[in-house]
């Protein structure tokens, strides 16, 4: 007993240093690791702004590069701002010449309409009118108005290449019209029994032989499509069309 009393006295000592020594690696350890997680979240923070100083790099190249781009465009534009300037003062000359030209256009389609053999008399006197009002319209450009009177006028070409019947009124009566191009202007009664032509120097209709309603009638037909198209035998007034 007193040899274990001995060496338990011999060895306490050596068991305090121990414990002591253990406490101070247990409390290295944990500082250790402490200092461990605060490199970690250094470690992140510094590939965080890292990451972000990529970013930052590669939007400052690419606002470089766009600013690089705008400027070769601005230099290209300041090259042919001139050119520019001159083509305007060259569309503004054509337009004081072509406005002149446009209402003159506009003046003498009224006109053609209104002196010309009297063919689809409401449809072409809607077309002038139509093409005043566009020529009034401050919303509808230069260009596009020029484009309506041309078309305008190639309608009323387009009439001498082609073979026209439809159904009005004459002297209050219900007749047949058939145009033959630009050659002639004819009528015929519904009953078939009559049939005339317009005389422009007269500017009158002029009632035809009855010898005539046949071949008035195959016009008629001819132009509805009702009969293949075939040789026609009419009179024909210079100068009626």
């Amino acid at each position: 007993m007193r040899f274990f009393f001995t060496w338990v006295v011999f060895f306490m000592p050596l068991f305090a240093q121990v414990d002591g020594v253990l406490k101070t690696l247990e409390s290295a350890n944990t500082k250790s690791a402490a200092s461990q997680q605060n490199i970690d979240a250094y470690a992140k923070q510094s590939e965080a702004m890292f990451e972000e100083y990529e970013q930052i790099k590669k939007e400052l190249e690419e606002q470089r590069t766009y600013n690089r781009r705008l400027e070769m465009i601005v230099d290209t534009q300041k090259q042919e701002l001139p050119k520019l300037q001159e083509q305007l003062k060259t569309i503004e000359t054509t337009q004081k010449k072509i406005i002149p030209l446009l209402f003159d256009m506009v003046e003498t389609f009224e006109k053609l309409v209104t002196l010309d053999t009297p063919f689809l008399q409401e449809e072409r006197a809607k077309r002038a009118e139509n093409l005043k009002s566009y020529m009034a319209n401050p919303d509808i450009s230069l260009s596009e108005q020029f484009r309506m009177a041309l078309q305008s006028y190639k309608i009323e070409y387009g009439y001498a290449r082609t073979l026209e019947a439809y159904r009005s009124q004459l002297d209050g009566k219900n007749v047949d019209f058939i145009r033959v191009g630009r050659v002639g202007l004819y009528y015929q009664t519904l009953d078939l029994q009559e049939c005339g032509i317009y005389d422009a120097s007269s500017k009158s209709w002029v009632k035809l032989e009855s010898s005539y309603n046949e071949h008035i009638t195959k016009a008629i037909k001819m132009a509805r499509k009702k009969i293949a198209p075939d040789f026609l035998t009419i009179p024909i007034i210079k100068g009626t069309l």
